[in-house]
């Protein structure tokens, strides 16, 4: 294994992030230029089921993992141990998919003929989430970039195949997908050498994952919903065109996610560490950070309301341009979620977990309650008032509980 500087792997360590994102994003853009709008949207839908099926399995894998592999004695055989609780995690939940898909229903009617490639997409998807971040927890930095540039050769391969080839069918788009991760899987399995040793300390570590993975079960299982209900419901009411739209705005609007994810990583223990010396000092520090990123932000999402047709075009291709009223919707939702990130920082550097948790059952809630009246009557807008109102609750009610606290960042 080769050493490295600290510098040096933190700076390897944004690049990975840079090309892992980059090559979702690029993916995500080619696709929507290459196939029609419903299929993008059957695509889009797909990939909203993996990052939930992604978090389940997480939770019981790869979260314990990060907290325990530390104090783990006998690593090899525990790393081993996750590699097959994961690989019997994808499968479980692979079964339960084919019986879903099996199952005479109008609305999979046609859909059964991608149950095979959506498999092998989804083997790769999982599999790749568990391998890029045990190698992080394992602080494997270039084996982790050597990962993602091999996933990146490989999805641009298969896109290069999938636009020479000109599509005829989602089904080829995901098997060529799917295989696109088999360089980048065999290279992890290659030197992770996962061994099958059952014994005693396996049944310790399930035991183990089990009772730390179930709160954390839960809370992936609302979390997703609070954050997907209103989209999973515009595909589920408005069609697959329509959530082929609102996840390709999505898209565009995670670039700032990246950021927003920075700033968090950055400002989160910063704050954490000086609220430990001082409750004022991270009060001040998290209103003078909030203001310093006001003018760049707003500067960004101005430009995006201001020219939200050419970008939709830009990056959908003209199949798209009936919405670009979604960018200006999004552009408004990204301008409340970032005023509000202080807020979510100062909650979690207060360690208020239980506060963090009942936030999101909130916006779940009222998801649950008002998302079929809202595309009802608005459509795709609906979904984007939805997005907004939920976003206010939850800023509202974790603000209410930190005046509770004494702790007001603005004033």
């Amino acid at each position: 294994m080769f050493r490295i500087s600290q510098r040096t792997k933190t700076g390897l360590l944004l690049l990975d992030q840079a090309v892992f994102s980059a090559t979702s994003f690029l993916v995500t853009i080619l696709l929507a230029r290459v196939l029609p709008v419903e299929e993008f949207g059957v695509y889009a839908g797909l990939i909203l089921i993996l990052y939930l099926i992604t978090s389940l399995i997480s939770a019981f894998v790869v979260q314990p993992l990060q907290v325990s592999i530390a104090i783990k004695q006998n690593k090899g055989s525990y790393l081993s141990f996750t590699f097959w609780l994961q690989t019997t995690g994808i499968l479980i939940c692979l079964g339960i998919l084919w019986v879903f898909f099996l199952l005479p229903l109008d609305v999979l009617s046609g859909y059964d003929k991608l149950i095979v490639p959506a498999s092998f997409l989804a083997v790769g998807f999982v599999m790749h989430d568990y391998f890029r971040k045990r190698l992080l927890a394992e602080d494997r930095v270039i084996n982790t970039f050597i990962g993602d540039l091999l996933l990146m050769a490989g999805h641009f391969s298969a896109i290069g195949y999938i636009f020479i080839q000109d599509p005829q069918s989602l089904s080829m788009v995901l098997l060529a997908l799917g295989i696109g991760y088999t360089p980048a899987f065999i290279y992890c399995v290659t030197i992770t050498r996962p061994q099958v040793e059952i014994n005693e300390n396996w049944y310790n570590y399930l035991a183990e994952h089990l009772q730390q993975g179930k709160w954390l079960f839960y809370t992936a299982m609302i979390q997703w919903w609070a954050g997907n209900l209103f989209v999973v419901a515009s595909g589920f009411f408005l069609g697959a065109a329509a959530l082929g739209a609102l996840r390709l705005v999505q898209t565009v609007f995670g670039v700032l996610n990246v950021l927003f994810q920075t700033f968090e990583n950055y400002v989160l223990p910063q704050t954490a560490n000086l609220l430990h010396n001082s409750i004022d000092e991270g009060r001040l520090f998290l209103k003078k950070v909030g203001s310093q990123s006001f003018i760049g932000v707003s500067t960004i999402l101005l430009l995006l309301f201001l020219f939200s047709d050419t970008v939709i075009v830009l990056v959908g291709g003209e199949q798209f341009i009936e919405y670009g009223f979604l960018v200006k919707g999004m552009s408004v939702l990204y301008a409340i979620i970032f005023m509000g990130y202080p807020v979510r920082i100062a909650i979690r550097a207060l360690v208020l977990n239980k506060i963090f948790f009942k936030g999101y059952v909130l916006t779940f809630i009222f998801g649950l309650m008002s998302s079929y009246l809202l595309l009802s009557f608005f459509n795709l807008a609906g979904a984007i008032a939805g997005l907004i109102i939920s976003q206010l609750i939850l800023i509202i009610y974790w603000q209410l509980e930190l005046r509770k606290k004494e702790f007001l960042i603005w004033k």
